[in-house]
């Protein structure tokens, strides 16, 4: 599984390869920040990272990606929010759970 910021790091240089050279050095600081999970769902940095990314995409005129990140193709996946939620979690919670087979899902959160 590709992580998410990887994902959107990715895409934000596919679109700066075709984009006028002012507007890829943009989208390239923009992949740059993602490679490090500052637009990621669970990041510290924003209090939602995928809006905080919005926000910016679209200060920048970046309507169309700034579109695809609001119909959520650049929220975490279930399996990052799985973790998240392990990581949120005391662990002697988490063994008990476990062993009853009841760990923190937040699958259902999709």
């Amino acid at each position: 599984m590709t992580a998410t910021k990887d994902r959107l790091a990715s895409e934000l240089r596919k679109v700066a390869a075709k984009a006028n050279p002012g507007n890829a050095a943009k989208y390239e600081a923009l992949a740059k920040r993602s490679e490090t999970g500052e637009f990621d769902d669970y990041a510290d940095v924003h209090v939602c990272g995928p809006t905080a990314l919005w926000r910016e995409l679209v200060d920048l005129g970046f309507m169309k990606f700034a579109g695809r990140v609001a119909a959520g193709e650049f929220d975490a996946s279930a399996e990052e929010s799985e973790e998240w939620a392990r990581s949120q979690t005391d662990p002697d919670t988490i063994r008990v759970m476990d062993a009853l087979g009841i760990g923190p899902n937040r699958k259902g959160d999709h």
